[in-house]
């Protein structure tokens, strides 16, 4: 075993979203004398090792333990805005680090789909055009509607999860990892903008390996790409004649847009613009319709559209345990964290199987 891990504690305590004041505070020591300990520079007694481990719902085995292979700042991707506090930021990676270390978990012993999304060049609006279309094509999608963009995502190899406790002004994060991880927000975003919010991951992942990502044309690139996977040009620009009334926009029509290719009224008066449908007139005032109608934030069919449930990782964890005896316990051990922080990360209530305190480590005898 290795000595205290700096980086280890700093990663558990940005999960719960504690400064170092807020940790000192529970443990009895002072934030500078936390910093110390997270620079490498300050040692740790055996008591404050358990108070930390307790407060931070971790084994004291976390602390000791060394990533053998960190996530860079390029392989991890925000859909944020591009002005969201760094703090946030490191919230939100620090609880997307840990759903993929259960991601990881599951992948040792289930075969989870192969991952085969194709890397594009996005230097030109019409490469990423393609990119999208070559895309659709790979998995026979057709050029209407997609049904179900989350699915999609799972059937391409990446693991889609929902994440509470993100800050608003994050949609989602997503990590170009072994296994690519989509981790979303799930404090009541509609359901349109989690579809766009996993193409534009997706888009980041086809465009954007090994490149740094969040500045202005990052973000311009995977939502393009988004916008074409979810509308394709040509299909989707013939059928915006339905949204225009002589020179203004017609608000019925749009709405039946919306319902039938799952996207906001707002992305599609974006993507009618880009492809000409709309005038620059007509795309401005549709946001400012929408702005006046209330809707800039939820729009009025938001209610009617059904959400997307990932399944892949809830499915693997009901194999693990029914067919391999792999019971979540053994798994928040594998991860070297307390059951209560892993039912937390699935976002499900405690389960009494999960909150035994001496958990046989099962891994070594299953496989699949």
């Amino acid at each position: 075993m290795t000595g205290f891990v700096g980086a280890s504690l700093r990663l558990a305590r940005l999960f719960h979203a504690y400064s170092l004041a807020d940790l000192g505070e529970k443990v009895g020591v002072s934030k500078q004398f936390l910093s110390r300990v997270e620079s490498g520079s300050e040692g740790v007694s055996s008591s404050l090792e358990e108070a930390l481990a307790e407060e931070l719902d971790v084994l004291p085995e976390f602390f000791h333990y060394v990533e053998p292979n960190p996530i860079s700042d390029e392989q991890c991707h925000f859909r944020s805005h591009l002005t969201t506090k760094v703090a946030l930021r490191q919230v939100a990676r620090a609880r997307g680090e840990m759903l993929r270390n259960l991601v990881a978990v599951v992948d040792e012993h289930v075969e989870l789909p192969r991952y085969v999304i194709e890397e594009a060049d996005p230097d030109s609006v019409e490469s990423i055009e393609r990119a999208a279309e070559r895309f659709r094509s790979l998995f026979g999608l057709g050029v209407g509607p997609l049904s179900n963009v989350l699915r999609i995502a799972e059937n391409a190899g990446a693991v889609v999860m929902k994440v509470r406790g993100l800050a608003p002004e994050i949609d989602a994060i997503s990590f170009a990892t072994q296994r690519p991880l989509i981790a979303l927000n799930d404090d009541g975003r509609s359901a349109c903008r989690k579809r766009f919010g996993i193409a534009h991951e997706m888009g980041h992942f086809a465009l954007h390996i090994g490149v740094l990502t969040g500045d202005r044309l990052t973000e311009t690139q995977a939502n393009r790409f988004a916008s074409a996977l979810l509308m394709p040009r040509h299909p989707f620009a013939a059928e915006c004649r339905m949204a225009v009334r002589g020179a203004r926009l017609n608000w019925s029509g749009l709405s039946a847009l919306k319902m039938r290719w799952g996207a906001s009224k707002a992305a599609i008066v974006y993507r009618g613009r880009q492809l000409g449908a709309f005038s620059e007139g007509q795309a401005r005032a549709g946001y400012i319709g929408l702005k006046r109608h209330g809707e800039a934030l939820q729009e009025n069919e938001d209610p009617l559209m059904q959400h997307e449930e990932p399944e892949v990782v809830a499915d693997s964890l009901t194999l693990m345990r029914e067919s391999l005896g792999i019971p979540l316990a053994a798994i928040a051990r594998q991860i070297r964290v307390q059951p209560r922080l892993l039912n937390g990360l699935l976002m499900q209530p405690a389960d009494p199987d999960t909150m035994l305190g001496n958990v046989v480590n099962l891994f070594s005898a299953h496989s699949v």
